[in-house]
């Protein structure tokens, strides 16, 4: 997976992803990871977790926090399947609710998620820079 990060981001920082991957992993009831396999390679995953408590939520929210897909597979469909994957499990949890974050100029990460029946919520994210 941190190859797949590497390949579409360029970056060779890619141990954030494994951190946050490990995490997830040992949180079975609320963290999910799910990975597309082609002879034996993962070529795509998506990482969503089940938070408790939202802002603004009177119920459990799935979040997708983060999905990437091999630069060679992209566009066949690998994405839409994980995406609906972990939607499907979310809604087999109880949630009813689905939620992520995209830059606002990243127009292909929005329409992916579009395709997944995801629309602009009312929240604003604001944040600070505290460097």
């Amino acid at each position: 997976m941190s190859q797949i990060e590497q390949r579409i981001t360029g970056s060779r920082r890619t141990g954030t992803l494994a951190r946050n991957l490990r995490k997830r992993l040992v949180q079975p009831d609320r963290g999910s990871c799910l990975a597309a396999v082609e002879d034996r390679r993962v070529v795509g995953f998506i990482v969503g977790e089940i938070r408790p408590w939202e802002f603004g939520e009177e119920r459990e929210v799935g979040w997708i926090l983060v999905v990437g897909v091999d630069p060679d597979h992209q566009g066949k469909g690998v994405g839409g399947m994980l995406g609906a994957s972990l939607l499907r499990h979310f809604r087999a949890k109880g949630v009813r609710r689905a939620k992520t974050l995209a830059e606002w100029d990243a127009g292909d990460v929005i329409a992916y998620f579009r395709t997944l029946g995801f629309a602009r919520g009312n929240a604003v994210a604001l944040e600070a820079d505290l460097a």
